[in-house]
């Protein structure tokens, strides 16, 4: 059976964010929260982010910013967006979105998409 996948939720926490933390942790994944893109530096992800999930509290600018940092820590990581519209650029920085305020299943089917 593979382990569950290490997720790194960046962003301010909000009611329905923490559910999924929650929704997540008893389904057996391994998380860590960043409360901003700067927070990623300290980040406690001793093995590694597998799932990056960036919530809708960030603004552009730092959705870019915790993206680029994702994809240059940890190359291999999925990023996961949690946004009400489409964020097109051209570097696609970012794997799948969910819309804010899904309900948790949505949530976990999307991060096991990305597990895969």
């Amino acid at each position: 059976m593979k382990p569950r996948s290490y997720v790194l939720f960046i962003g301010s926490s909000g009611p329905s964010n923490i559910a999924y933390h929650r929704f997540l942790k008893q389904r057996g994944y391994v998380l860590a929260a960043a409360q901003g893109y700067r927070n990623l530096y300290q980040a406690n992800m001793h093995d590694g982010c597998e799932i990056a999930v960036l919530h809708q509290t960030l603004s552009e600018k730092e959705l870019m910013e915790a993206s680029h940092f994702v994809r240059k820590r940890w190359p291999l990581a999925r990023i996961l967006i949690i946004r009400a519209e489409e964020w097109r650029i051209e570097d696609a920085l970012y794997d799948d979105r969910v819309v804010p305020g899904a309900d948790p299943e949505t949530l976990l089917a999307a991060v096991e998409r990305l597990a895969g």
